[in-house]
């Protein structure tokens, strides 16, 4: 019998150990957190309250959704090691913003000091997934030349009522060269401060700027993984690659790739900052040269060597780079496959688009042409029967005009409204 009570003596005692091992520690007392029932929008500033926050903690979110298929069953999709936007954190508070680009969810805070974790609490965030179909957006920058107010706008593809997103602050009116990595819900373009081009992303689902930490950039490119890659100068005549992290809510900045580029002398890097570039195929990056008085170049960067091929001057007013999806013939079957190409606008004012011969490295005779002078473009490959160029026009009215360029049934579609202010369109989710 004395066996049979030690034994449970000595559970009960593993019992209680195991609970405390499991207790969490008190890093913090007196938590304050949001009111219940309070649901947040992603980009929403929370503020959390209580004594002993010190300067080097740090603040992490698990993030918890019911998963669709299983309606009865809670917290089944997960996000764990979220690192927020920090706004503020004193020694009684901390204030970030709500977490984005998740399905309407539970977050729970946790603080984390020299290995300890203890999780101060919970709260309701509203949904902040990308929609389901890309969306097209304008901006409207100091290069407009319209007077309009300089911002961001929602371009609804089916009704003529643009939509703020939002307003460029005085040292963000420049903004420029602007691309998206599909899924990122991140338009990322060029900003000059003190000086300096830099790469800062705004969140369409949080609704805040990112400083990426790049600097010295010229352009922007897309490239066929769905990534984004800078053109950095390094040099008066030499330039890198870098890689913009588009995935990370804090401020980080990636190495350059390997190959350097030494521009030929007739190319200055500053030519080459009017326009972003393209990834055409696997191993070339199209980039545009404007050498001014209507002369422009292309400028190809081979990917897989530091070799830059120049193309035969063009008299236009602009030459923009673009990528496109076209199909081609491999053993009787139909492959679609990823190319550049380019915008020209002739110095008559009418529009060609062309497609980059990657072999013989010259342009391929224009595919589509329209009337009014191309400013920007953009693709929208939803499948291979959603293929579209979407193209923003100059008119002799003032103010633009948006058509699409079907690219399966080979026409031209408008996009209704007219009259719109921006220098740039991009589609994103």
């Amino acid at each position: 019998m004395k066996k049979i009570y030690l034994f449970l003596l000595f559970g009960l005692l593993l019992a209680a150990c195991a609970k405390d091992d499991d207790k969490q520690p008190i890093l913090v007392t007196d938590i304050v957190m949001p009111a219940a029932g309070t649901v947040f929008n992603p980009g929403d500033k929370v503020t959390i309250k209580a004594q002993g926050f010190q300067l080097d903690d740090d603040v992490m979110f698990e993030i918890y959704w019911p998963l669709p298929d299983e309606p009865a069953l809670n917290y089944q999709g997960h996000a764990r090691g979220v690192l927020p936007v920090m706004l503020e954190q004193t020694a009684t508070s901390i204030t970030f913003l709500a977490p984005g680009h998740y399905p309407a969810s539970t977050t729970k805070i946790l603080l984390r000091r020299a290995g300890d974790i203890m999780t101060l609490g919970e709260i309701a965030v509203s949904n902040g997934q990308a929609p389901e179909e890309f969306q097209l957006y304008g901006i409207t920058n100091s290069h407009s030349d319209t007077g309009y107010k300089n911002c961001i706008q929602h371009v609804d593809l089916a009704k003529a009522n643009p939509t703020d997103i939002v307003e460029l602050a005085e040292d963000q009116k420049d903004f420029s060269c602007v691309v998206n990595a599909p899924e990122s819900q991140r338009l990322c373009g060029i900003q000059t401060k003190d000086g300096i081009r830099k790469v800062y992303c705004y969140d369409l689902s949080m609704r805040y700027w990112q400083d990426t930490g790049l600097e010295n950039i010229l352009t922007l490119c897309n490239n066929t993984d769905g990534s984004i890659t800078a053109v950095r100068q390094i040099s008066p005549n030499e330039v890198v690659f870098a890689s913009v992290t588009t995935s990370g809510y804090t401020r980080s900045q990636m190495p350059p790739m390997a190959h350097r580029y030494e521009l030929p002398a007739t190319i200055k890097p500053e030519a080459l900052t009017r326009y972003p570039g393209v990834q055409s195929g696997a191993s070339q990056l199209l980039l545009s040269a404007d050498n001014g008085n209507n002369s422009f170049a292309p400028v190809v960067l081979d990917l897989q060597s530091s070799k830059v091929h120049v193309g035969e001057q063009i008299q236009a007013t602009a030459l923009i780079p673009f990528w496109t999806i076209t199909d081609k013939k491999d053993n009787g079957t139909t492959k679609y496959v990823r190319t550049g190409g380019y915008v020209i606008v002739k110095t008559d004012g009418q529009t060609e688009l062309r497609l980059w011969d990657q072999t013989t490295l010259t342009l391929k005779e224009p595919f589509a042409t329209f009337p009014n002078p191309a400013r920007s473009i953009t693709m929208l490959a939803e499948d291979t029967e959603t293929l579209k160029l979407y193209v923003l026009f100059d008119t002799n009215r003032g103010g633009r005009l948006i058509y699409a360029y079907d690219l399966v049934s080979k026409d031209w579609q408008s996009v209704p409204g007219s009259g719109y202010p921006y220098s740039e369109i991009v589609m994103a989710r």
